[in-house]
């Protein structure tokens, strides 16, 4: 059996995806350093899980690695990679929550992540990290290259396939919007805790007590504000993992996936435009050649001509090859996508579960306040 029904029965029979994105196999974190007052770069600290020794990396590093992806492995799910900007302290966390998002994904991939780019990348930790992440590109044979001329591709239904990019299309439009609806309500439990910090100055404030001979009540209420702060905050944290992080594999796998079917998309038609206009001049040549100089032909030209034919013959059985590989890929790298889909139960589960237990925590904190303040009245 051929690499490429291999890695789609991996796909197609294992349920390690679901059981991989639960648990995060590798993880991002900042490492960040000053240079100067204004400019400023950051490493990124790079753990594997079950592996104690970390690498470090910069941005440029990912960077070259998309690219070298990008090259050896042109009809494989990639996702893009977070957008440079401006290192503002703001934008920190967000990109890399975007660098760990897309390690995960690429890590996870049954092709790419056995790659050994890949494996150098999150592994070596040497100085010289850079260069012997070019020698193992250069070393690293592009993925149709390497497949044996006698493997046979699967079949693969266009129509089939066709219908399974737009229904993950749509999947991917209502995932969007569940995704800002979950920030949205995500976004406003962190201001609760400025709120709730805003409250207990303002209970504590000299106006108030001043006013009141009995302050008991506004102490209490301003210890509660405290603790809600504290538990608001574990909240949004657990959130952020639970939910947040998760959809945004999601999301980013459904959108390299469109990608993806785009970019095999133009690459046949390409090849296909590429074929028919180098048959056309030598087309119009060979009959203008026939029209002039018809008592002229000879036996030399009769050899150019049939090895010509040959040439286009061969390079047409290539590009109808490399056309059978992108879509054996295209219907690979859909069924992966839909592996990954099957999470999203299980995180609105972990949704659910949180939401639950975090109001049962406020319910307490507010109970306590009550009968306390209750009793105090009475």
């Amino acid at each position: 059996m051929d690499q490429l029904s291999n890695n789609t029965t991996l796909i197609a029979g294992d349920d390690s995806t679901e059981r991989e994105l639960n648990e995060s196999p590798v993880s991002v974190l900042i490492v960040p350093e000053k240079k100067g007052l204004f400019l400023k770069h950051s490493e990124y600290e790079i753990k594997l899980k079950g592996i104690e020794k970390t690498v470090r990396r910069r941005y440029k590093d990912f960077v070259t690695l998309h690219r070298y992806l990008a090259e050896k492995y042109p009809y494989r799910l990639l996702p893009a990679l977070p957008p440079k900007q401006l290192m503002l302290d703001s934008l920190l966390e967000e990109r890399r929550r975007g660098l760990q998002t897309w390690l995960i994904i690429v890590s996870l991939h049954p092709v790419l992540g056995s790659s050994p780019i890949v494996s150098t990348f999150l592994r070596d930790t040497t100085n010289d990290h850079q260069y012997r992440l070019r020698v193992t590109y250069e070393k690293q044979m592009d993925e149709l290259v390497r497949l044996r001329p006698d493997a046979t591709l699967p079949e693969v239904d266009l129509d089939t396939l066709a219908e399974s990019r737009t229904r993950l299309h749509r999947v991917q439009c209502s995932m969007g919007r569940l995704k800002q609806l979950f920030d949205r309500r995500l976004g406003h439990n962190r201001r609760q805790t400025g709120e709730c910090a805003e409250i207990e100055r303002i209970l504590q404030s000299p106006d108030l007590r001043d006013a009141f001979n009995e302050d008991a009540t506004f102490e209490d209420l301003s210890a509660s504000e405290r603790l809600i702060a504290k538990q608001v905050e574990r909240y949004v944290q657990v959130q952020q993992r639970a939910v947040t992080e998760r959809l945004d594999v999601l999301l980013e796998v459904l959108h390299a996936h469109s990608q993806l079917c785009e970019r095999i998309e133009k690459s046949i038609v390409a090849d296909q435009q590429r074929t028919l206009t180098g048959k056309s001049p030598g087309a119009n040549a060979g009959s203008s050649r026939v029209k002039v100089k018809a008592h002229a032909m000879n036996q030399t030209g009769t050899m150019a001509q049939q090895n010509e034919a040959n040439g286009s013959a061969f390079e047409a059985t290539q590009l109808a090859r490399r056309s059978a590989f992108a879509f054996s890929c295209a219907q690979a790298e859909t069924l992966l996508a839909e592996r990954y889909l099957q999470s999203l139960p299980s995180i609105l589960l972990s949704y659910a579960h949180e939401e639950q237990q975090h109001h049962q925590k406020m319910s307490k904190i507010w109970h306590r306040l009550v009968v306390s303040e209750s009793s105090r009245l009475d």
